[in-house]
């Protein structure tokens, strides 16, 4: 039985993870700085990524490890070097890392995992960069790292490519974005991509080894159209034309604002769930980014298959429809 140590298992992928690999028989620790699972169990810890002695504890007792950690520059970049410097006393586990499509930032067309890194695109860019930096070096000392570059992960679950664009829609602030909305969507479902992390802890053993993998379906739609379809699906019809004027008031004016009343009302203990969903100007610029994640390497090597769009898409509405709103 293969134990994994799952960084980042209360976030949107990492929880699912966990669930999974249970139901499939690994053993596992699940690892989170913050807030653990109502129903506390043994093999639940708290772990702070950035805690190298604890860190380097938990790896000497698994044979591999899947970083999901999410949060900000540096607890990803940092967090990703303190874990290939523990991975590397503890004997050199398997190193599953989990990614994103932002490493090519600003980059347009048919991007496969060869094309070149854009870390000057935001924070989240270059956070990203410098944690598979990292996972390089992990490689070079002799450690087996499997590099999973998801697309927008959406699905059960998923705030960033769901909720918020519900919610969005429903307030008439997305809709028709007409050729701003043109970029391709890359929507993989979060099932997906636990399925492929399966794959790459199942994958045999080799020194040194580093591979990287897109991961997006292929019949993922244009923005404009999974939108349409979203705002069908959670009735939130007819969509409104949106100008890129209004996007870029949004984006820049209102956005911002909602940001800051939300950073004040939890420094000052109040609810801010009433307050409307932020549309940061890096969404704006993702809708209409033509950029393709090729994901057909994966697809090739392991005879990998996509949950359907349309499936997907249908998940996605009845999961929002289930929520408290």
């Amino acid at each position: 039985m293969m134990k994994v140590l799952v960084l980042g298992a209360t976030g949107h992928v990492g929880s699912r993870l966990v669930s999974y690999l249970k139901k499939r028989d690994y053993e596992i620790i699940a690892a989170s700085r913050g807030r653990l699972s109502e129903t506390i169990h043994d093999w639940q810890v708290k772990l702070d990524s950035l805690d190298l002695d604890g860190m380097t504890h938990y790896l000497q007792s698994v044979d591999a490890v899947v970083n999901c950690v999410a949060g900000d520059k540096h607890s990803i970049a940092k967090g990703a070097e303190i874990l290939v410097q523990a991975a590397i006393v503890a004997d050199l586990p398997k190193i599953i890392h989990l990614s994103t499509m932002s490493v090519y930032g600003g980059h347009q067309g048919d991007i496969t995992e060869t094309h070149a890194f854009d870390p000057e695109h935001g924070w989240y860019s270059a956070a990203k960069c410098e944690a598979e930096k990292y996972m390089e070096q992990y490689a070079a000392a002799g450690g087996q790292v499997i590099t999973f570059r998801p697309g927008c992960v959406h699905g059960p679950g998923s705030h960033l490519w769901v909720s918020r664009p519900a919610n969005l829609l429903k307030n008439y602030r997305l809709g028709d974005l007409g050729d701003a909305g043109d970029g391709w969507s890359n929507l993989v479902h979060v099932d997906d991509v636990v399925r492929a992390i399966q794959i790459g802890l199942d994958m045999p053993a080799k020194a040194g080894q580093s591979e990287h993998y897109n991961l997006a379906a292929p019949d993922s739609p244009r923005w404009n159209q999974y939108l349409f379809d979203l705002a069908s699906g959670i009735e939130a019809t007819p969509i409104k034309r949106i100008g890129r004027m209004q996007l870029k008031m949004d984006s820049k004016v209102l956005s911002p604002a909602i940001k800051i009343a939300q950073i004040v009302g939890r420094k000052a203990k109040i609810n801010t769930q009433c307050l409307p969903e932020a549309l940061p100007p890096s969404l704006t610029r993702l809708f209409d980014q033509h950029i393709f994640l090729n994901s057909e390497k994966f697809t090739k090597e392991h005879g990998f298959v996509y949950m359907k769009y349309s499936e997907s898409l249908q998940e996605s509405i009845d999961w929002f429809k289930n929520i408290k709103h």
